[in-house]
């Protein structure tokens, strides 16, 4: 398994156009930089990747709708041929350096910058075959509330 965590930079090395995690290069989340709007973007800390399952409260299957069968415990994850391809974080010079456009930066590449029609149609089937949660249409939860980012386009 690759998971890919494109970081495009526009022409100012310090400014990320958006954050891309993708699966076996597979687009799984994409994440717009609003910042210039007044929305958080991580672009000036390290990230990580994890795993977890869930433990089948009322948000995780979907207010019941996905049922659990217990008959199939213990439930285990694991995962094989895990490779992250990243720029390592090293602390704040980190930010220029993994933003610098260069053969081993791949994320800097143009081709990063924006998914291709394959590429939102990978995303679109990922969220609707796998998305069990997204905090941006959960009214209830929130009080309808929502983070700024969710009214703005993603991808």
């Amino acid at each position: 398994m690759d998971v890919l965590i494109g970081n495009f930079h526009s022409g100012n090395r310090n400014k990320s156009v958006n954050s891309s995690w993708y699966v076996d290069s597979i687009p799984i989340r994409v994440y717009r930089n609003y910042k210039s709007e007044g929305i958080d973007f991580p672009d000036q800390q390290g990230m990580q990747v994890y795993s977890s399952l869930w433990n089948g409260d009322n948000w995780a299957t979907r207010g019941g709708l996905v049922k659990i069968d217990w008959s199939c415990a213990p439930f285990k994850a694991g995962l094989r041929k895990f490779n992250a391809r990243a720029c390592e974080w090293n602390g704040p010079d980190s930010i220029s350096r993994c933003a610098y456009p260069n053969q081993a930066n791949w994320w800097t590449s143009p081709v990063y910058k924006q998914l291709n029609a394959d590429q939102l149609a990978q995303l679109e089937w990922v969220r609707d075959n796998y998305m069990g949660y997204n905090y941006c249409t959960d009214y209830w939860r929130f009080n309808s509330q929502m983070a700024p980012e969710c009214s703005k386009p993603q991808y």
